[in-house]
């Protein structure tokens, strides 16, 4: 993992659909994002965690570069 953030919604938008919170994590590559789902430690922290959540939505993907 390259970088992690998480944070608290404070959009005055209010299309947060419900959603509360973010967290990002940053990866080199697919193979290494693919290496920590599947590593143990993730498995037990998410079977930890996910229950208490009363929903998740999971997005994976490449940034593209904005030129203006």
């Amino acid at each position: 993992m390259k970088a992690f953030h998480w944070g608290k919604d404070v959009s005055i938008e209010n299309m947060h659909q419900g959603f509360t919170h973010v967290f990002e994590s940053t990866f080199e590559s697919v193979e290494g994002m693919a290496e920590y789902v599947s590593h143990p430690a993730h498995v037990e922290a998410a079977n930890r965690f996910l229950p208490h959540l009363e929903k998740v939505i999971v997005l994976d993907y490449k940034p593209t570069a904005v030129h203006l």
